[in-house]
């Protein structure tokens, strides 16, 4: 049996939200407003996925290309955009987060 190392493609990230937003557009313009802050117009073209956000607005689970992630979240925690960004745990294995998010909860 060959073993095959885990390819990190993805970096998954999740962040608490504050104020509390549920809108998602309003989230995916704060990340892109940092990026364009910290990087310039054309990194605030950054794919990224929102895959979840909590039922009250307070958490939001986003998911971006691994090799994106550094520069993400340079950029998103540290703009003055609202609403404010934390990151409370980045991974490249979702179930791992998603783990860690009910055990919070």
């Amino acid at each position: 049996m060959t073993r095959h190392p885990f390819a990190k493609k993805y970096s998954y990230i999740h962040f608490s939200v504050k104020p509390p937003c549920t809108d998602a557009l309003k989230i995916r313009k704060t990340m892109q407003d940092g990026l364009a802050e910290a990087f310039g117009v054309t990194a605030s073209g950054t794919y990224l996925d929102i895959l979840w956000i909590a039922e009250g607005g307070s958490n939001v689970i986003i998911r971006v290309a691994a090799e994106d992630a550094s520069n993400f979240l340079a950029a998103v925690v540290t703009t003055t955009v609202s609403p404010r960004l934390s990151m409370i745990q980045e991974t490249c294995f979702l179930p791992s987060l998603l783990l860690s998010k009910e055990t919070s909860t």
